[in-house]
């Protein structure tokens, strides 16, 4: 049956914990590989028919960890709610985690069920100025919101990584925007040396440590700290917890 005849089959998640997020049965359709540590896997369904999300929302995804599964949150990267597909991004390292090994093993016709959308964080569009912070795990939120920003926008992304510009493709943003691909010890120097306007909108999202530095170096750098939205998505001294999030102390 042709895409367009058919209806969305999504269900409401039965707890108030997870708002307006959706049931959504997933079924791995493509598997491209972007860069040597980084596979995206494109997802269809007919839950996702009609889906809407903002730009840095999230999937809750549960994968298969021995006898168990585990949840871990993964960004929508792009989507096309009209075909029914939704694009993630993963990266594939040695040591990785429960989703890095089932993403290294997907192929067409993996399946996956997952909760969403999730997440807070997304693009200030009041703001016509924008400051992105984010490492490996957090390129692709970073990404998806540099790409929904408008043409007569601003934006700079400091960009955290071992690996400089071959981390990944850049994202197709129509904005104003301007890449910083830096070493973690670099990003004080970083952030210190843009020049940062008051009423900026700042995203700070990665691992623990390195967001609640960042946030620290905008504040003293002069940004509000009410106007920086920040996020925690894994901590270096521990796996994340079984609901996907890192644990607290």
């Amino acid at each position: 049956m042709p895409i367009e005849e058919l209806t969305p089959t999504r269900r409401p998640v039965p707890d108030s914990r997870f708002g307006d997020a959706f049931l959504l049965d997933l079924e791995v359709v493509g598997v491209e590989e972007m860069a040597a540590r980084v596979r995206s896997i494109t997802v269809a369904s007919t839950d996702l028919l009609g889906f809407h999300f903002k730009a840095g929302q999230d999937l809750t995804i549960e994968f298969p960890d021995g006898s168990r599964t585990v949840r871990r949150r993964y960004t929508i990267r792009r989507a096309d709610p009209a075909a029914g597909t939704a694009n993630l991004e993963f990266e594939i390292h040695s040591g990785g985690g429960v989703a890095a090994r089932w993403a290294a093993d997907a192929k067409v016709g993996s399946r996956l069920e997952a909760i969403g959308p999730r997440g807070k964080i997304t693009v200030l569009s009041e703001s016509g100025s924008h400051l992105f912070v984010a490492d490996d795990s957090a390129m692709p939120a970073a990404f998806a919101m540099l790409e929904s920003l408008s043409p007569d926008a601003t934006a700079t992304a400091v960009l955290v990584t071992s690996h400089g510009p071959d981390s990944r493709p850049g994202p197709l943003s129509s904005a104003d925007t301007r890449l910083l691909w830096v070493e973690e010890t670099e990003v004080p120097g970083a952030i210190g040396g843009l020049d940062l306007r008051r009423g900026s909108a700042a995203y700070v999202m990665g691992e623990r440590n390195l967001v609640l530095s960042s946030v620290n170096a905008l504040v003293a750098a002069g940004v509000d700290r009410d106007g920086v939205a920040s996020k925690a998505y894994w901590r270096r001294d521990q796996p994340n917890a079984a609901h996907g999030e890192p644990a607290r102390d």
